[in-house]
């Protein structure tokens, strides 16, 4: 598993061990981050010289972190990590060390991804790009817990990304503007409703079907 892009490319990253997480195949967070890529710069113009360098990133279910630490390598500001599970917090930890991440753009949160929503909401903190990849056995659960919950902690010009089972569709109040299967997972990228311009592209959605961690390439 390694960094696909930006400062950080070629990487190599740990993954936690057990069956508790799941990580994103280095295909599918290509796929993600060429949909996003492109989706920030139609949103930012074409003049956009770094459409990531404002984003404020969280990373929910974050196992490895491999997907906020895509995000930052690619120059996304900060990104805060939520993983419940101690083993992957310690993968992740170690990542972020074995990286150099400077510590003022990393939040680590070990809470359950309902507290630390809830949480953030209760203070005001808002995200413009939404990371999640929740266990897939547990969607449903973890759906309801987002649908409650992204509204408050979403910004106005906010981008939430989901991964799910192949056949798993995703039932949020948001406005889907892209859903592609890749294998056997399901990518699912969304903005709020109010955020669409009617008549916009982004308002039309489109659906298809051994080393050592950390070194350099």
């Amino acid at each position: 598993m390694r960094v696909i892009g930006g400062q950080w490319r070629g990487r190599v990253l740990r993954a936690p061990r057990g069956r508790a997480t799941r990580p994103t195949a280095d295909m599918v967070r290509e796929a993600i981050f060429d949909i996003l890529g492109g989706l920030l710069i139609a949103r930012g113009g074409e003049q956009t010289v770094d459409p990531y360098a404002a984003l404020e990133v969280v990373d929910l279910y974050a196992g490895s972190g491999a997907l906020g630490i895509e995000a930052l390598s690619r120059g996304a500001a900060r990104c805060t990590f939520v993983e419940q599970h101690k083993s992957a917090l310690r993968t992740l930890r170690r990542n972020l060390e074995c990286l150099g991440v400077a510590p003022a753009r990393v939040r680590v949160v070990g809470r359950p991804v309902a507290d630390a929503l809830a949480a953030d909401a209760r203070e005001g903190v808002q995200y413009t790009l939404l990371l999640a990849d929740p266990p897939y056995g547990e969607y449903r659960r973890a759906e309801a817990e987002l649908a409650a919950l992204i509204p408050a902690v979403l910004a106005p010009a906010g981008v939430v990304v989901v991964e799910t089972a192949r056949g798993q569709a995703v039932r949020l109040p948001l406005h889907s503007v892209r859903d592609k299967t890749y294998g056997d997972t399901r990518v699912t990228v969304m903005l709020r409703a109010d955020a669409i311009q009617p008549g916009s592209a982004q308002g039309k959605a489109t659906s298809t079907g051994g080393d050592e961690p950390c070194p350099i390439k």
